[in-house]
């Protein structure tokens, strides 16, 4: 008896400090410092994932970092585009500023979007743009970010690459060895460029 109740009492302690690393766990998070816990818990999730092949799960859980990465680095490049722009000419930046066609293909994207079923997916008008878009705004504006951005042809090169690179990540497919480093290394240069 005495075994099986000090096994029973093991698993007992084992549990609570279990229960107490978890809360602590993610206290440091809230707390602002990001550790990857929270990704290690079960959420609800919209689609059984198991429904799914399992070589096919495991590429998208590869490919979903990267994305994360291409996420952050396209609405930071917006974000600068905006600020800058905003800052300098007010609110009417994007009527004064933005080259004609560009806001026009703008304009028929959103009308697209209205006219379908889905939810509009921003009143930003820079959400709808592309990348070959945002390096037609950097050069249309050149004066205005040559002070943060060291080379237009810099930018223009690392930005058509990003986008070469986007439509591998946008159509789900996996990148390769060669184009992970590519993407590292542009990010680190887009970076680079900037003063």
């Amino acid at each position: 008896m005495n075994s099986n109740s000090e096994v029973l009492n093991e698993l007992k302690l084992f549990s609570m400090k279990n229960l107490l690393l978890e809360s602590d766990l993610i206290n440091i998070e809230k707390s602002g410092i990001e550790i990857g816990h929270v990704q290690t818990l079960k959420k609800d999730e919209v689609v059984d994932l198991e429904l799914f092949e399992f070589d096919i799960r495991k590429q998208a859980r590869k490919m979903a970092d990267f994305y994360v990465i291409y996420y952050a680095l396209e609405n930071s490049i917006r974000r600068l585009i905006s600020e800058t722009l905003k800052e300098k000419y007010g609110s009417n930046w994007w009527e004064d500023k933005i080259p004609k066609d560009v806001r026009e293909e703008i304009h028929k994207r959103q009308e697209k979007e209205k006219d379908s079923v889905i939810s509009m997916r921003s009143d930003d008008y820079l959400a709808y743009t592309n990348f070959g878009e945002l390096i037609l705004i950097f050069e249309a504006n050149w004066d205005d970010f040559s002070a943060i951005i060291r080379s237009k042809k810099a930018m223009k090169q690392i930005l058509s690459q990003f986008n070469m690179l986007r439509n591998v990540i946008a159509h789900s497919c996996e990148l390769n060895d060669d184009e992970i480093t590519r993407f590292e290394l542009l990010i680190k240069d887009w970076m680079r460029i900037q003063m």
